[in-house]
């Protein structure tokens, strides 16, 4: 016998109750016909002999199943078979799903049905994960929506803080506010280290102006060992405190030097410097008040940014789904830099645009390349350095084509960023912040460049960081000063073009 004819017969004689799925006959109500061992272990039915059960009765919901057959009878009246149709059963007091492959089984001559055949497949773990995992979407879109609602909350408790601290700023300074806040960290900073040298110089002066017979009636011995103690600390506050603490030190300082001050016994010692003292300290410790209120206005408005990116960072999942459209760079750019105008205005941080004037078009979400740019200007202004006494720092922004790519680049000068972070992509890992990102104690949430590159690569783009040495000949790479230099960061995202470049 040839290989075709053995083939033919071996399929003629196959028993499909054989098969390793379950499959099955019933009759119209249900009542098995006959069913293959598969299913009678699906269903705890006997292994041998008759089938004295209807497949009806294993129906969790007896509703589903006129239901079911109502689909399968429609199916093949268009000449089709129902698949993949999930039944829920009940098998001796436990749940059970199953994939029901059915057909109905007609008369020939009378086109009545007479029975219905069909497979059934076990899923009830992938059904059970499905349920899971189901569940866990669930509770993440809820979670990310209560985020959502978490993080606005807080934006307006910032937006009342930094109301708060205008206020207070107003009331300590002797300027307007808005003039206070025009000055650089730099030029605060040489305030309060100028006052901190004259209320040495005073506290000297009235030590010694002091006549030794009648130091004792005036204050214990030991608040003018106090007063004299403070006096090289002051006069050092530059190069003994470090800048981000040199504030609340010298505040601290300033008003342990009031409280000395208004112990001293009335008539003992001269008013005038009793009163001199009192107001080099109070001068001081405003000015530390001062410039402590307007660093936390600032790092509120920096937060305030941060958490706005972070609340569309978190919540973009969600959100009502924003079909792509033909936007202009130009005004993708002008969006960025309006939603950190106020950011870079409390930092003292110019932006300079340059090459404005592109109309070139890309497409994509709105939302999500306003918030990508204005992610990476924030950045730039956080990390600036001031390079130029005569001049505000600032960050640069290019917007341009080449060939078929639209690309926009933030530079600044200022922090450095490690080669290795960027050669091993660390920078574009979710929370990570780099090691010289906490110069001055700045703030971060680590997700700015992770969200960026992102929206790059959603688009069709790409995002590339280069970050090197901005004074040529400067610290070799060996040297321990390598990374406390400044470092020209530029930031780079292109996107594919839609039209041509003006």
């Amino acid at each position: 016998m040839d290989t075709q004819a053995t083939n033919l017969e071996l399929a003629h004689n196959f028993d499909y109750l054989q098969l390793p799925i379950g499959v099955y006959f019933v009759a119209p109500d249900g009542r098995f016909l006959t069913c293959n061992r598969r299913v009678r272990q699906m269903l705890g039915l006997p292994l041998e002999g008759a089938v004295n059960a209807s497949l009806a009765d294993f129906y969790a919901d007896p509703q589903q199943r006129p239901e079911l057959l109502q689909k399968t009878i429609q199916a093949d009246e268009r000449g089709e078979h129902l698949e993949k149709e999930i039944i829920r059963l009940r098998v001796n007091g436990r749940e059970m799903y199953v994939e029901d492959y059915c057909k109905p089984l007609r008369n020939p001559a009378s086109g009545e049905i007479v029975g219905y055949v069909g497979c059934l497949v076990n899923v009830t773990k992938e059904h059970e994960i499905e349920k899971k995992e189901e569940a866990l979407q669930s509770k993440v879109e809820e979670l990310t929506y209560d985020i959502g609602r978490v993080l606005h909350a807080n934006t307006s408790t910032l937006l009342m803080a930094q109301q708060t601290l205008d206020g207070v700023a107003e009331a300590l300074g002797q300027r307007k506010l808005r003039d206070l806040i025009a000055l650089h960290e730099d030029e605060l900073d040489e305030q309060l280290v100028e006052q901190a040298a004259q209320l040495a110089s005073v506290i000297e002066k009235f030590i010694q102006g002091s006549d030794p017979a009648r130091r004792g009636q005036a204050l214990p011995e030991y608040k003018w060992e106090d007063l004299s103690a403070k006096i090289e600390p002051l006069r050092q506050a530059r190069e003994n405190i470090p800048v981000e603490l040199r504030a609340a030190a010298l505040r601290s300082a300033a008003h342990q030097v009031t409280l000395i001050a208004q112990e001293i016994a009335p008539g003992v010692l001269p008013r005038e410097r009793a009163r001199d003292l009192l107001h080099a300290a109070a001068q001081l410790e405003r000015s530390g008040c001062l410039i402590d209120v307007l660093t936390t206005r600032a790092a509120v408005i920096q937060m305030d940014a941060s958490l706005r990116s972070l609340r569309d960072f978190i919540t973009s999942d969600v959100r009502e789904h924003e079909l792509p459209a033909s936007l202009a760079l130009k005004h993708l750019a002008e969006h960025a830099i309006a939603h950190v105008a106020e950011f870079a205005h409390s930092a003292k941080v110019e932006i300079v645009w340059r090459e404005r004037d592109t109309d070139a078009q890309i497409a994509g979400n709105e939302r999500d390349l306003t918030r990508a740019f204005s992610n990476l200007l924030h950045n730039a202004i956080k990390y600036s350095w001031r390079r130029d006494r005569a001049r505000a720092p600032w960050v640069t922004v290019r917007t341009y084509t080449r060939d078929q790519w639209v690309c926009i680049e933030f530079e600044n000068w200022g922090v450095p960023i490690a080669r290795e972070e960027i050669e091993q992509g660390l920078i574009f890992q979710l929370g990570y912040r780099g090691k010289w990102s906490k110069d001055r104690g700045r703030l971060g949430t680590g997700i700015g460049l992770t969200d960026a590159k992102r929206v790059a690569e959603a688009h069709g783009g790409t995002l590339a960081v280069e970050s090197r040495p901005a004074t040529p000949g400067g610290h070799r790479p060996d040297s321990e000063k390598y990374y406390q230099q400044p470092f020209l960061t530029t930031v780079r995202m292109c996107l594919p073009r839609t039209s041509p470049a003006g």
